[in-house]
Parts: structure tokens; C-alpha cells; sequence
């Protein structure tokens, strides 16, 4: 059976946006510090492997706001589905309430019936 914990799914979405949020900042410095070495060419190695690490955060940042993304449509879903339940629900209870409930008898057409046909 699925189950959604919609106060876990929520606080873990916001973890990733803080998360996500962080790595923007890092990924900030990380640039700030290759544009002021750029011009050293002392520092090319260093330079590479920045933006080699720039790489890795901006992927990891990526993953994260698709994780994000996902858990914020899990959310949408499982509450659509919550309305729809209650909303049929209502709608039953309505027809029913119009019906009043009534028990209908088949007795005297149950004796007219002599055979059945499957076709």
C-alpha cells in the first residue's frame, strides 16, 4: 500500500530548497574566486580544477531541485487525490440522501422469469 506523510514530504522539499540554496551560494564564491585568479597564469591548475568542482555543484544542485520538484508534485497529487475522495464522497452522500434510501422488491419479477440467455 502507498502511503504519503504529507508533513515529511513537506519538510523534506523545504530541506532541499535550503540545501539548494547553499550550493547556489558556494557555487557564487567558488566563481567569485576563479574570475579574480583568471588573469594569473600561476593559477591555471588551480583554476581548472574550480571549475571542475563548479561542475560537480552545479549537478548536484541540479538533482536537487529536480528531487525538489518531484516531491513538491507528489504533494500536488496526493492532495488532488484527498479532494477528489472527499468530493465523491459528497456526491454520493447527496444521490443517497435524494434516493432516501429506498429498498426496491424484484419479487414479482423474479416469478416472470423462466430462462436466461448469455449471448
Amino acid at each position: 500500500m502507498f502511503t504519503v506523510a504529507i508533513r515529511a514530504l513537506a519538510e523534506s522539499s523545504q530541506e532541499l530548497q535550503q540545501m539548494v540554496r547553499k550550493l547556489n551560494r558556494q557555487t557564487e564564491k567558488v566563481e567569485d574566486i576563479v574570475s579574480s585568479i583568471r588573469r594569473m597564469s600561476a593559477y591555471d591548475d588551480v583554476i581548472r580544477a574550480l571549475r571542475h568542482q563548479l561542475e560537480d555543484l552545479n549537478t548536484e544542485r541540479h538533482s536537487m531541485m529536480e528531487m525538489m520538484a518531484a516531491l513538491n508534485q507528489i504533494q500536488l497529487m496526493y492532495h488532488q487525490s484527498e479532494r477528489n475522495i472527499t468530493d465523491y464522497g459528497d456526491e454520493v452522500r447527496k444521490i443517497n440522501y435524494y434516493r432516501s434510501m429506498d429498498v426496491v422488491s424484484l419479487g414479482n419479477i423474479r416469478d416472470s422469469i423462466h430462462e436466461y440467455q448469455i449471448r
